[in-house]
């Protein structure tokens, strides 16, 4: 079970500030451990989608409440 190393809101930024804020974030964490994400929009949730395919994160979990976005992502 991944142990949630810290939690980011991120509804108020847009464009690359979020991916930003997790790249800085995921070079802390360790293999037991994941990130949760909490995103304001649709077009930068696709981004962080993307942005974990690329990176070779993995994408534990992904919600969404209403207009909110929530992932969990892990090594």
């Amino acid at each position: 079970m991944l142990k949630i190393y810290k939690t980011l809101d991120l509804t108020g930024s847009t464009c690359a500030g979020p991916i930003g804020e997790l790249l800085g974030v995921m070079g802390e964490i360790n293999e037991d451990e994941a990130v949760e994400a909490i995103i304001g929009d649709a077009e930068t949730a696709r981004q962080v989608r993307e942005w974990v395919k690329a990176t070779g994160y993995k994408l534990v979990s992904e919600t969404q409440e209403g207009n909110k976005f929530k992932f969990v992502i892990g090594r």
